[in-house]
């Protein structure tokens, strides 16, 4: 029997939220798990180098930002047209896209390796040579800031998961600045590691973060009709 008290569902709704969410922390956190046990004692091998299962998660879920984001759109878009909402979700999908584009096909790291390591030039003192590609994206981000803030304001929880995974890729690439040259080949493949680890949870806050967006745009959809 229908909830009188949940007219709209929006209960039911918030269950199918965080289940939805636990499900998916928890699948990545068994996931990672499984790649690390199956590979003792060689723990690093399915998660620190380019182009492993580990990556291929992280592309997924950025395809899956990317997809909550243009639904995103398309409910901005039905309810005001293309306005300066819209618009922000539609450089959110082609963002989204693009770290999608780059994590699955290791753009930045070949770029790196092929044209700017051979330079020499070091961004920061203590960075690798031709190291700061994934910096100059997290300016590029921090840039936006204001722009996203205001987008996801108007639903609190989603704000809260931004801010998380804001925090959570300020730390990873501020471990990707590491030069990985002056660590010890057992220290490398800890670092490799971990940062990737931290990847993926900042990658799963934000695809928590847009599917509550999503989910604001339903409710608010479903209390005008």
């Amino acid at each position: 029997m229908p909830d009188e008290n949940d007219k709209y569902g929006f209960i039911r709704l918030q269950r199918m939220e965080r289940w939805l969410i636990s499900m998916l922390w928890l699948g990545g956190v068994f996931f990672t798990c499984l790649l690390i046990a199956v590979k003792l004692p060689r723990y690093w091998e399915y998660i620190a180098s380019e182009q492993t299962p580990m990556t291929w998660l992280q592309s997924l879920m950025w395809f899956g930002c990317t997809v909550l984001a243009m639904l995103c759109l398309m409910m901005a878009y039905v309810r005001d047209g293309f306005h300066r909402e819209a618009a922000m979700w539609l450089m959110l999908s082609c963002g989204f896209t693009f770290l999608m584009l780059d994590e699955r096909f290791a753009i930045h790291e070949r770029i790196r390796d092929r044209y700017l390591k051979p330079t020499g030039f070091r961004l920061l003192p203590w960075m690798e040579a031709g190291d700061y590609i994934v910096l100059l994206y997290a300016v590029a981000a921090l840039f936006c800031t204001v722009l996203i803030y205001r987008l996801f304001r108007v639903r609190r929880g989603a704000l809260l998961w931004l801010g998380l995974a804001a925090l959570l890729f300020a730390c990873a690439v501020g471990a990707d600045t590491l030069d990985v040259s002056r660590m010890t080949m057992a220290e490398e493949r800890f670092e490799q590691t971990l940062e990737e680890c931290v990847e993926l949870a900042a990658v799963l806050s934000l695809f928590s973060s847009m599917l509550l967006m999503l989910t604001h745009y339903v409710r608010d959809r479903l209390a005008s009709s």
